[in-house]
């Protein structure tokens, strides 16, 4: 099927145009010289006349191309076309690079074939996403909708929740193209509050993508092992588990893969530029990406120092860029700056490195340890304050949270508690 041909013929046939332009397709689509002017030509009567060119009006000014009517559906022909266009935006990068790869003598052949490929994947989401926009009608209808279903269903988790009852309250969970932004200094339990929240998301049906730039796979892998059975952290660690404990574990283990897909990644050379992270949403679909140490991410701006504040504040816009095109939520961790938060209490403006964390996020959150004199072992009994800073669209709120590795054991210090997952994966 000529697929170009095919989608004029149904937009002449039905004045299918709008459609057509919401998809956002546009004539680099054609490859076809022709094809694309009448598709040029489509486009200037309806700007002109604010319509769409009949059979008739295609005719005259195309008298030796035939539009026989399709069977098609509109929506299947602008996926297609979408498709394709895809495929000739990487094709292209391909060759170049492999272009590229005979000039041996370059130093910098490898940093320019992934500036190449990286901005191929960028151009290609962008030209192929489709459009979001919605009208009026449609507007009030969704809204009105939304609307009453939080009034008919008051504290109904809107997205994916945490696990954490007063953050949840809060935010309604994590929503599609949200970035959430979750800072602390160090040994405030960032990178931990995020492995509970991948886990507690897995156990919501969720598919969870989790990538790590400071534990590898297997550490993180042990932390999540400790979580779903209530065994000692630092058993699993030293390999002292009893018979018992170890069935506990390896029965937990097992319960968490055979319910539905995961996947941890620790590929530090793929995926620390967001490039990187979008080829791996593209490769593995998930519902929500949960990044740990993201201020260890890479700009792609070429000959950056990677720790500057261009590079991080790079990062973040691109982070947030990344989960709107891709309509999945995005949570990080970031470092705090012990200078911006007096006496360790955060405030908005504590993260490290560039003030991009906090005007990208749409929910930014921080992790403040609580100390409690010789009662304070990271090993065992942590106490941390998690507290929403700032919220685009939601309250302010806090929630103090008592972790114990010694027993796998979380327990939010409120009137609910931290949803257990032990108890789902018994």
């Amino acid at each position: 099927m000529d697929v170009e041909r095919a989608l004029l013929a149904r937009i002449i046939n039905d004045q299918s145009l709008p459609l057509v332009v919401k998809g956002r397709i546009t004539p680099e689509f054609f490859r076809d010289d022709t094809l694309r002017r009448v598709y040029e030509f489509m486009l200037d009567h309806w700007k002109r006349y604010t319509q769409a060119p009949d059979l008739a009006v295609v005719k005259r000014s195309f008298p030796s191309y035939d539009w026989e009517p399709t069977e098609h559906n509109i929506d299947y022909l602008i996926d297609a076309l979408r498709d394709r266009r895809h495929m000739t935006i990487l094709y292209t990068a391909l060759n170049e690079a492999a272009g590229l790869v005979v000039k041996k003598d370059d130093p910098e052949i490898t940093q320019k074939i992934h500036t190449l490929l990286g901005e191929a994947l960028l151009r290609a989401n962008s030209e192929v996403s489709p459009a979001v926009d919605i009208t009026n009608e449609e507007w009030g209808v969704e809204l009105i909708n939304l609307l009453e279903a939080s009034r008919n269903n008051a504290g109904y988790m809107r997205g994916i929740a945490t696990g954490f009852t007063g953050i949840d309250y809060a935010t309604g969970g994590w929503q599609p193209e949200q970035f959430i932004v979750l800072m602390g200094l160090p040994k405030a339990l960032k990178s931990s509050i995020l492995l509970y929240m991948f886990l507690h998301a897995h156990q919501q049906a969720k598919r969870p993508l989790f990538l790590g730039f400071e534990m590898s796979s297997m550490e993180q892998g042990q932390r999540a092992a400790s979580l779903l059975s209530g065994i000692s952290l630092t058993k699993i660690m030293n390999g002292t588990t009893t018979d018992a404990e170890h069935r506990l574990i390896k029965a937990a283990v097992r319960r968490m893969v055979d319910r539905r897909l995961f996947c941890f990644s620790e590929d530090i050379t793929n995926g620390m530029t967001v490039s990187g992270v979008r080829a791996k949403i593209l490769d593995t679909q998930p519902d929500i990406v949960f990044i740990d140490a993201a201020y260890l991410m890479q700009s792609e701006i070429p000959k950056i120092d990677t720790t500057s504040p261009a590079a991080m504040t790079d990062v973040a816009r691109s982070l947030k860029q990344l989960a709107q095109s891709t309509r999945i939520p995005i949570v990080v961790t970031v470092q705090a700056s012990q200078t911006r938060a007096a006496g360790g209490k955060l405030n908005a403006g504590s993260a490290m490195y560039t003030q991009a964390w906090r005007q990208s996020a749409d929910v930014l959150m921080g992790t403040e340890r609580i100390l409690r004199g010789d009662n304070d072992d990271e090993a065992g009994d942590v106490m941390v304050k998690v507290r929403v800073l700032a919220s685009r669209s939601g309250p302010y709120a806090e929630s103090d949270i008592l972790w114990d590795w010694r027993s796998g054991f979380v327990d939010e210090q409120t009137a609910y508690g931290a949803a257990p997952l032990q108890g789902d994966a018994a």
